[in-house]
């Protein structure tokens, strides 16, 4: 009888001890701070001093307020900090060149084989700036070209961490952020080089809700001869005077 009694409490013990760690606070889930992966990421792009990348960009337009098509471009980019810059952009639009060294700005269209010659600043985020702003020029994947890009386009929001997921190879944070005119995605490299290796924008404002997807292929141990960042036109280039925005392009 003793030892029945004595089992019995034990068995009341332990059922005890089963509630008791059931009501303990459960864990909870560390994830990665999206907005704190792409400012590190921002950083990274910032601080190196040359790279080459490759780039497949797919762009939705709208046609006739019908549908969506759909145009592919190539784009290829040398940078070297602080003040040389070469893109190459290839697709069902453009055929252009850019080129950018100490001051001195070409845009080249082979498809109608003129080139525009200006004089803008010499450090590249100066240059980029001045094209946008005066020109309204904007080069190809150009928020990837800053070197302050934390400071001039920090997330607005903590974002949404999807998960890790591979691209080309290369293990990612998969995160999107939102607001009310856009929806982005990124897919960054995990570890010490946090590169961004996709991304995929999405724009609210249009009712068919249009996208571009870019796909990036990185080298950052390229070598560069001095001759990129050069443009020699051909004798029967056709050059044009670039005026500001307001006043047009004139041959």
């Amino acid at each position: 009888m003793g030892k029945k009694i004595v089992y019995i409490l034990l068995l009341i013990q332990m059922s005890m001890g089963v509630v008791w760690s059931a009501e303990l606070p459960q864990p909870k889930l560390l994830y990665p701070t999206p907005s704190a992966i792409v400012m590190e990421a921002y950083r990274y792009l910032g601080r190196l001093e040359k790279f080459s990348v490759d780039a497949i960009t797919t762009s939705d337009d709208t046609f006739q307020g019908k549908m969506l098509v759909t145009f592919t471009h190539k784009v290829h980019i040398d940078l070297q900090r602080p003040d040389k810059l070469h893109i190459e952009v290839s697709g069902d639009l453009k055929q252009r060149s850019f080129y950018l060294d100490k001051g001195n700005f070409t845009l080249y269209d082979k498809d109608l084989d003129y080139y525009g010659i200006l004089s803008v600043p010499q450090n590249i985020d100066g240059a980029l700036d001045t094209l946008f702003e005066r020109y309204q020029i904007k080069t190809s994947l150009a928020n990837i070209l800053y070197s302050d890009l934390d400071r001039r386009i920090p997330p607005k929001n903590k974002g949404y961490y999807f998960g890790l997921s591979e691209v080309e190879g290369a293990l990612c944070y998969h995160l999107g952020f939102t607001n009310k005119v856009r929806e982005i995605q990124l897919w960054i490299e995990k570890g010490i080089r946090p590169l961004i290796r996709k991304f995929i924008i999405i724009d609210k404002t249009q009712k068919q809700l249009p996208r571009s997807v870019t796909l990036l292929k990185w080298n950052l141990h390229p070598t560069f001869q001095k001759a990129l960042f050069e443009f020699e036109p051909s004798p029967k280039s056709l050059p044009i005077i670039i005026e500001s925005a307001s006043k047009g392009v004139k041959k």
